[in-house]
């Protein structure tokens, strides 16, 4: 790790390279994939772009000041800046994680053949590479499988598979990149983030796809590809269809008589960008504000009104702008319940 105790050439010798981004920490258990590279040479010029070469790419220059880095025109105090294991951290608050990058020269043509039109599997993953551009990503411990586009990124000789959108449109951001290092009959090799880390994965060939074979999340699946409900809730109590809300519930809710039955309770669900509702999750809460579970004759009830109207409200559902092909909306909604009866919509 570089400290301050270095000198300036070695924190120069250290950083100087080209690095290729793994991700960016958002939260402790949360990361987005950060498919972009940065080029510190040793001319004090720097380079910043995409690996797939999608945008033009951005020149500034860089320094060592003291035991302070800049880049371009922000000073990174002693620690913001850090080299551990060739991975390359930027930040505190919500840090970039780079790899150091080493060319593994590999002809992409070659390797497009040998990739397209395949299931190929390493012990955490299996990924199925269609040939019509989309791919399919199934983890095998979670049984959870997403659907994308990819596509080879040639970046110095080096052949990159790159991991984009969703299962309704190209965009929506990236997956984490692979840098693909060798390829043979029933085996490729590729480095990147397996999830816990960066590592060389061997994917070995499972079988041919055939040809009407089809795409297929294997359940709701979010658009953007770095979706956190937290940062993105809309509590209906906030919304101006206020009104339109407590009508549903009126109309559609029959109130399950029980003593029992009171307290609070959260639904909580996601409508993406194609106007799909899942991700349902309930929690029930007593008067004494302890977890409880409300009866499933109450609990149905208001998952279906959630799921057949409150999710079709059209004020949920993504508008016509560029920005909206990848937007996703999580709900919020939290009842409060006296013997099985709504009392009301709390924030």
């Amino acid at each position: 790790m570089l400290h301050a105790s270095l000198t300036n050439g070695q924190i120069r010798e250290e950083l100087t390279g080209t690095w290729i981004g793994v991700h960016t920490e958002l939260d402790t258990t949360f990361t987005c994939a950060l498919p972009t590279y940065i080029r510190l040479s040793a001319d004090s010029t720097y380079q910043l772009g995409l690996v797939d070469g999608s945008a033009k790419s951005i020149q500034s220059t860089w320094a060592i000041d003291g035991n302070r880095v800049r880049l371009d025109t922000i000073h990174f105090a002693p620690q913001l800046v850090t080299v551990q294991d060739d991975l390359l951290r930027i930040g505190s608050t919500f840090p970039m994680v780079f790899r150091r990058f080493t060319d593994v020269p590999i002809d992409s043509v070659s390797t497009y053949q040998q990739l397209s039109g395949r299931v190929w599997q390493s012990n955490n993953l299996i990924v199925s590479l269609y040939a019509n551009g989309q791919i399919s990503l199934e983890n095998l411990h979670t049984k959870e499988r997403t659907a994308h586009f990819w596509q080879l990124a040639t970046f110095e000789h080096s052949v990159f598979l790159i991991i984009f959108g969703s299962q309704h449109n190209r965009a929506g951001g990236y997956k984490p990149l692979w840098q693909i290092t060798n390829t043979l009959p029933k085996q490729m090799q590729a480095i990147g983030w397996n999830g816990c880390s960066v590592a060389t994965e061997t994917f070995r060939l499972v079988r041919i796809l055939s040809p009407n074979e089809t795409c297929q999340p294997a359940a709701f699946q979010t658009c953007s590809t770095c979706f956190q409900p937290l940062w993105n809730t809309t509590p209906l109590s906030y919304t101006s269809r206020q009104y339109e809300l407590n009508k549903l519930l009126s109309n559609y809710y029959q109130p399950v008589s029980q003593k029992e039955q009171s307290g609070l309770l959260t639904i909580k669900f996601v409508v993406n960008c194609a106007g799909q509702a899942g991700l349902f999750d309930v929690k029930g809460f007593g008067d004494d504000y302890c977890p409880k579970a409300f009866a499933s004759q109450l609990t149905d009830q208001l998952l279906s009104i959630c799921r057949n109207y409150i999710a079709a409200r059209s004020f949920l559902h993504p508008g016509k702008e560029s920005d909206d092909l990848t937007r996703d909306t999580a709900v919020s909604l939290t009842l409060r319940l006296k013997d099985g009866h709504i009392t009301d919509i709390l924030p």
